[in-house]
């Protein structure tokens, strides 16, 4: 029985005493927590823009200027080494053109939904967004399905006409517009409310 006691004392005063090595190195931790985080850096909107552009013009140079300009955020953040190490890998450099891809997508869908225009050339275009792509065609569905009620409407009862079809588009594109300028709503697919 004193043995069992004993050893039970002893992992006590071991587990005690790790706690005590936690609680001190994450005090010391805790005085260099950085004020930012890399993917506050990476999601900071002046370098996603400044990429989103880089990436429309095919510009190589200036998608390297934008990251070294995250890379010195990075180092007056002091940023931990491992942190650091990331601005400066090529696993950054393609996350941040990945996601300008995908904002260039939305991009380019707002303006085809509001043209009334289809998919088109956006999914060999965009492939980064392809998991945008199923809700975007139905964003597109939806729209027709709105115009041909509207059409359907304004024939009052018989079949629609080219120029009910024409009218209707006319007043659809007229109430998204009015819609948009409420910041709150948005046509993209990434944005669309659940």
């Amino acid at each position: 029985m004193k043995k069992i006691i004993a050893l039970i004392a002893v992992v006590m005063v071991a587990v005690g005493g790790w706690f005590i090595y936690l609680s001190q190195s994450s005090s010391n931790d805790d005085a260099q927590v950085p004020v930012i985080t890399v993917m506050e850096i990476l999601h900071a909107s002046d370098l996603t823009d400044g990429i989103k552009t880089a990436v429309k013009q095919n510009d190589e140079a200036a998608i390297t200027d934008w990251m070294a300009q995250a890379r010195a955020v990075g180092e007056q953040a002091a940023l931990s080494e491992s942190d650091m190490q990331y601005l400066n890998s090529r696993q950054a450099r393609e996350y941040v053109v990945f996601n300008a891809r995908r904002a260039l997508f939305n991009d380019a869908f707002e303006q085809r939904f509001l043209n009334l225009q289809d998919m088109g050339e956006l999914k060999s275009q965009y492939p980064e967004a392809r998991d945008l792509f199923p809700q975007a065609e139905a964003l597109l569905d939806k729209r027709d399905d709105i115009i041909m009620r509207i059409a359907q409407t304004l024939a009052g009862g018989e079949p629609p006409t080219e120029q009910h079809i024409k009218d209707a588009q006319q007043r659809w594109r007229e109430r998204y517009t009015k819609s948009q300028e409420s910041p709150s709503q948005s046509a993209g697919p990434s944005d669309e409310p659940s």
